[in-house]
């Protein structure tokens, strides 16, 4: 399959809200997983504002970045801190060079990764959020595929206001923005309780989750808030799924 396939292959599916297995986490996850596979990137991470402003992680493509994006938004410093604020990419092909963030810079290179570009995710023009894509090396992201990474962000963005599905009202826009933030609050907390009971990474809860939501033809949200009201128990996820790799 040549690129020009898979590219509007994958923004197909950012743009596709029909599955009842939709939520907004699930469409961060994939277009996480979109920018790993077309573009030069190592990992990805998605952070948005809440109704209040305040940046919230909702996806990051491995626990380095996890903890690196809580790390941004608990001090109020670092590349995707910036983006959101002045709605402008943010890069730095080297951290290495730089004091800009030194201590966002200082935990980037500890945890192995050398380069990062910030993307705004915008709607109607403003920013909502900010979608990061780091690298292992020193390197510059070449402009075609930050237009390529902006589209597909631009893209979930919308597709994000599509959830829930009730009629629009004038306040849809922040019941979306703030319903996908209670979301993913309620899957951090299912997979901090799978973590705990297997005794597995929270990136191996995370996946559980998605195995089980996949095979119940439910949504992740749906199946994390099982989790956390107690109506679904941890054995009952485990048990379920072959063990992972």
């Amino acid at each position: 399959m040549n690129r020009e396939l898979r590219l509007t292959r994958a923004f197909v599916d950012l743009a596709d809200t029909l599955p009842a297995s939709f939520d907004p986490l699930d469409l961060f996850a994939r277009l996480g997983g979109h920018c790993t596979e077309l573009l030069a990137v190592d990992a990805v991470g998605v952070v948005m504002a809440d109704s209040r402003g305040a940046l919230r992680n909702m996806v990051a493509s491995d626990d380095d970045l996890l903890l690196l994006d809580l790390f941004q938004v608990q001090q109020e410093e670092g590349p995707s801190v910036d983006c959101f604020r002045t709605g402008e990419v943010v890069a730095a092909d080297d951290l290495r060079e730089g004091a800009r963030w030194p201590r966002y810079t200082a935990q980037a290179l500890e945890a192995g990764y050398v380069s990062v570009h910030v993307l705004p995710l915008r709607l109607e023009g403003r920013p909502i959020g900010a979608v990061s894509l780091l690298k292992r090396e020193a390197d510059a992201l070449p402009t075609e595929d930050l237009a390529v990474a902006q589209g597909m962000s631009d893209v979930a963005a919308l597709t994000l206001t599509h959830w829930p599905t009730e009629a629009r009202r004038p306040h849809d826009l922040l019941t979306s923005l703030q319903a996908a933030v209670s979301a993913k609050a309620s899957v951090e907390l299912a997979r901090g309780l799978l973590a705990e009971y297997a005794g597995i990474s929270f990136s191996e809860a995370l996946e559980l989750l998605r195995r089980h939501a996949e095979q119940q033809g439910r949504s992740l949200t749906a199946v994390a808030r099982a989790l956390a009201e107690r109506s679904l128990a941890p054995e009952d996820v485990v048990a379920r799924q072959p063990r992972l790799s």
